[in-house]
């Protein structure tokens, strides 16, 4: 074997052993790692009974639809009729377009042509608003974003609201308008 030939076949198994080791050391293929699929459910025409720890229904929805994305606690509801209840006692039903239940926090955000009124209450009360943040836990509502509140002789309005939905007391802040009508 020639020198010429001895260097080709050195040449060239150096060249592979650099290959190799730039290979399995040095080179990181781009993995493409997807996501999954993210998997959920959509219900039609749905009843959703939520109740506190002591078996007792908390509150209610009933709408055309829901959609829960099994790797999030939040549940879409459309077009929700929402009733909260006070020791099985039906207090408001409040309707809007959308709303989303967080399961873990036992959160409602109802929105958008949000109407809300009392049910079997010595006073009727109503209110609109453009969302309302609802915590089943302490049963209070609040909103940032502005309602108008109607009860028999008196009109409300104001930009921050939080409501006790149990003991029916309002809270009104910023920017506060009412209007006592006198009965005739």
């Amino acid at each position: 074997m020639t020198k010429q030939t001895q260097h080709i076949i050195m040449f060239s198994l150096l060249a592979l052993l650099s290959f190799a080791f730039w290979r399995y050391f040095i080179f990181q293929e781009d993995l493409r790692i997807d996501k999954p699929f993210t998997k959920g459910y959509s219900v039609e025409n749905m009843e959703l009974r939520i109740t506190n720890d002591e078996g007792e229904m908390s509150a209610k929805f009933i709408s055309p639809n829901l959609i829960r994305y099994t790797d999030s606690p939040e549940l879409e509801i459309s077009k929700p009729k929402f009733w909260t209840y006070n020791l099985g006692d039906i207090q408001w039903l409040i309707t809007s377009n959308s709303a989303k239940y967080n399961t873990k926090t036992n959160k409602v955000v109802l929105n958008e042509e949000l109407m809300a009124k009392t049910i079997n209450a010595k006073t009727p009360t109503s209110f609109e608003a453009d969302n309302l943040l609802v915590d089943l836990n302490t049963k209070l509502a609040t909103t940032r974003d502005g309602i108008l509140l109607k009860q028999q002789l008196l009109n409300m309005q104001g930009q921050v609201a939080t409501i006790d939905l149990n003991k029916q007391i309002l809270e009104v802040n910023k920017n506060v308008k009412a209007v006592y009508k006198s009965p005739k």
